[in-house]
């Protein structure tokens, strides 16, 4: 036994080393030992039950925004502006990477960009039914304006001609349908000016549309008698018409350049300006559509 064991610790009676205060040595280590190594799988179970604590309220309950996320994204129009964002915006994208020489991964972003393009006109190939469901829907509830109804069925009828050319186009630059290549560029240029010309008719419907809106803002203030509620009422929904026409303008103001770029052979409209131009007119129709999913 060491000097520190006898200076310390003592024998009992049956043998047994002890302590000062007559308490089993071993026993007191082992003891000790047990309370270090019982510590952490406390401090285990305590960080899990914070854990499952925190997952618990994150998950809770309902999920508002969730929900309104799949509602857009469920949505046909919510879908395709989806990825409208995504085409245009890695063409910004792609500027960038080139700009700082990086080759590589512009190139890469550029083969995004392509896909999302050619997905996008595939999905177009079931454009033709809906299409005609909104002409039939036209026709049974056709507009006030004598002007707004011809110029309804103006652009009705260029739809009528894009429609086809562009899904001509696109089979046949996937060699599905028999076209020669000169074929395939003529229907893909002049499915674009068809798109052109609903552009330049849209404008004229938005100018048509805001003589109407102006016109019913004036009969507002202009009329006898009337309770300030339903007064306020009715200027809301003439401010709501507003706000949505503004947004139009500036979609079709967005379009205009596009289809003018695309109409030409040609064109030296560069294709970043093709997606700033893009990337806006998508977030525009994106937010419409966010919030028709409310």
């Amino acid at each position: 036994m060491s000097d520190k064991g006898t200076a310390d610790n003592t024998l009992d009676a049956s043998g047994v080393l002890v302590n000062g205060d007559n308490e089993p040595v071993c026993e007191k280590r082992d003891m000790d030992n047990t309370d270090k190594h019982d510590d952490k799988p406390v401090k285990k179970l305590r960080g899990n039950h914070i854990l499952a604590l925190a997952l618990r309220r994150m998950f809770k309950g309902p999920a508002p925004t969730l929900d309104h996320i799949i509602r857009f994204l469920s949505s046909g129009s919510g879908h395709d502006k989806f990825w409208m964002i995504t085409q245009y915006f890695t063409k910004i994208i792609v500027w960038l990477y080139a700009k700082r020489g990086l080759k590589s991964a512009a190139e890469r972003v550029r083969i995004l960009s392509g896909l999302v393009a050619d997905y996008r006109i595939m999905i177009r190939l079931v454009g033709l039914a809906p299409m005609a469901q909104f002409i039939r829907y036209g026709e049974q509830y056709p507009a006030q304006s004598r002007v707004l109804r011809w110029l309804d069925r103006a652009m009705n009828l260029s739809l009528v001609c894009y429609y086809p050319l562009e899904h001509a186009y696109w089979l046949g630059a996937h060699r599905i349908i028999p076209l020669s290549d000169k074929a395939v560029e003529n229907a893909g240029y002049w499915s674009c000016r068809f798109w052109a010309v609903w552009v330049a008719l849209q404008f004229v419907h938005l100018g048509e549309e805001y003589r109407g809106i102006t016109k019913r803002r004036k009969n507002i203030f202009i009329q006898g008698k009337i309770d300030a509620v339903k007064m306020q009422e009715e200027l809301d929904a003439v401010e709501a018409d507003t706000k949505s026409w503004k947004i139009q303008l500036l979609i079709n103001a967005c379009y205009f350049p596009l289809t003018m770029h695309w109409s030409i052979r040609g064109s030296t409209f560069p294709d970043v300006a093709v997606g700033c131009f893009g990337t806006v007119a998508a977030l525009a129709q994106a937010y419409n559509v966010w919030n028709a999913t409310a």
